[in-house]
């Protein structure tokens, strides 16, 4: 009775070769240090945790200027921020002034009562840029003097409460989603994935080869 002719390895004995499981292990350990790096990468950027007047706040007066915190302090360079009156017209004043972990834009003196939108844009620590948008009202126009920069519900100028746990929140979830990241973390995320998945799958063939080798014999 003839014998169907076994499959063996290239080294006759039926084994994986330890060359084979050498390259293997290397490249297995590659794709974990990739991710490792890419993984942490992905979840770098700054976010916002609050804005000064909160975001929705409706105010006595136009303030003389708006705040933006930070969890960590932004890049100097790149920084933009448009204060949009209800004409569309930006009433910011001069360029924007990061202290810390703060970053404050001026607005003009006499900057008309209405509706408000705020467009900011910074470079977050790891060197992407983040943006994000939030309003607020004011109720009178904006003054030398006016000093006010109350949250919601606030109804006299010089006002300057702390921003609440609420408002924060509020602040820290209006603004837009970070944009302008770069996307090779993901992508190095899903190519290790696929290499992953492609050697536990040549693992798994070669055990099932392996064994049938050996009830062969």
């Amino acid at each position: 009775m003839s014998r169907r002719p076994t499959r063996r390895s290239s080294d006759g004995s039926g084994r994986v070769p330890v060359r084979r499981l050498r390259s293997a292990g290397v490249i297995l350990l590659l794709v974990l240090a990739v991710l490792g790096l890419g993984v942490p990468a992905a979840q770098a950027h700054d976010e916002i945790t609050g804005t000064t007047p909160s975001n929705g706040a409706t105010l006595a007066t136009v303030p003389p200027s708006i705040t933006l915190t930070f969890n960590e302090t932004p890049e100097a360079i790149g920084a933009q921020v448009q204060i949009v009156d209800p004409a569309g017209t930006d009433q910011a004043d001069g360029s924007v002034s990061i202290t810390d972990a703060t970053a404050t834009q001026k607005i003009k003196v006499g900057a008309p009562a209405g509706a408000y939108t705020v467009h900011w844009r910074v470079v977050s620590s790891d060197s992407h840029p983040i943006e994000g948008t939030f309003t607020f009202t004011a109720k009178g126009g904006g003054t030398a003097s006016t000093g006010a920069t109350g949250t919601s519900g606030a109804s006299s100028a010089g006002a300057a409460p702390a921003p609440s746990a609420a408002a924060s929140s509020s602040a820290a979830t209006a603004p837009a989603s970070t944009s302008g990241a770069s996307p090779l973390p993901i992508i190095v995320i899903v190519v290790g994935v696929v290499l992953l998945a492609g050697f536990g799958i040549w693992m798994v063939l070669s055990g099932r080869r392996r064994r049938e080798d050996n009830a062969e014999q």
